[in-house]
């Protein structure tokens, strides 16, 4: 039998798949989002239950 995945959403990121990030200081600068570290930018964490 395989084990049972079970997905949640991510709380890092709150299910985004990007990091929070702060606004520009400087107006007319783009901040680029980066993907979460946590979840690998999915959104969701998968746990394995026993």
């Amino acid at each position: 039998m395989q084990p049972k995945i079970k997905e949640r959403i991510c709380p890092a990121c709150k299910g985004t798949g990007v990091q929070p990030i702060a606004q520009a200081v400087q107006p007319g600068h783009r901040i680029y989002p980066v993907k979460c570290a946590a979840c690998e930018g999915k959104g969701k964490i998968r746990d394995r239950a026993n």
